[in-house]
């Protein structure tokens, strides 16, 4: 029975990760297995002392855990980035997101707004609040949230519990029986990349830089638009 290497990471990257998952272990020998969450849930896994080999994180989360030492310091590699977006249910009409006014009045004509918690530390959580306060919405957005924990929101949209999902394109390409409207515009957008690392309790280090490797290679790195990834 093949070893497992342990890995904290972001649902960003799931796509990609169960791509690869078949051509990691016929190198290595070795399987992997992810645990998914927000930023700041992976953040108090590692401070709890739970294990694992690789983080997948924001590039400041990972240097904040390097600095107190549960990160191997050079380790780091960015993978990838992504954009927030706007979902639908399949066959649904599509709001306008086109411009700032157009997505700030969609937000308000929606019976129900899904996105990440922000007290998760995740990223599309934090700046879907972050935007809502800037429109002077919050309240309403807080009154017909539906909140994810760290997976796909667009799981709300799927189900008919809410009318949009906000959160990074590739977490909505996770989802079946949802329409992808688009990103939002680019006035408001923000783009989160994310970082692989070594921990620095990591029982498998070579393993575990051998799937950073893969991640960051030609023929990976050319599949991350098929997932809503950016190379990086």
């Amino acid at each position: 029975m093949s070893q497992s290497l342990k890995v904290f990471t972001t649902v960003a990257l799931k796509g990609v990760l169960e791509r690869i998952a078949p051509e990691f272990t016929q190198a290595t020998g070795f399987t992997f297995a992810p645990s998914w969450g927000p930023g700041g849930t992976i953040a108090k896994w590692m401070r709890e002392g739970r294990h694992a080999d690789v983080l997948v994180v924001t590039p400041d989360l990972f240097d904040e855990l390097v600095q107190e030492g549960h990160c191997a310091a050079g380790t780091g590699r960015d993978i990838a980035s992504s954009v927030v977006g706007v979902a639908v249910k399949a066959g649904a009409p599509h709001p306008d997101i086109s411009t700032a006014a157009a997505f700030k009045a969609a937000l308000l004509a929606a019976k129900s707004v899904a996105y990440t918690d922000p007290s998760t530390g995740a990223a599309s959580g934090v700046f879907f609040m972050s935007l809502a306060e800037k429109f002077g919405i919050a309240d309403q957005m807080k009154a017909k949230a539906k909140l994810g924990s760290g997976g796909p929101v667009a799981e709300f949209v799927a189900s008919g519990e809410a009318e949009l999902a906000v959160q990074q394109l590739c977490e909505h390409k996770l989802v079946g029986g949802v329409d992808i409207v688009g990103p939002l515009p680019d006035e408001l957008n923000k783009r989160t990349t994310f970082t692989a690392g070594v921990t620095s309790r990591a029982a498998l280090p070579r393993e575990a830089a051998a799937l950073i490797a893969l991640l960051g290679a030609p023929h990976v790195q050319r599949i991350m638009p098929e997932h809503g990834l950016t190379p990086v």
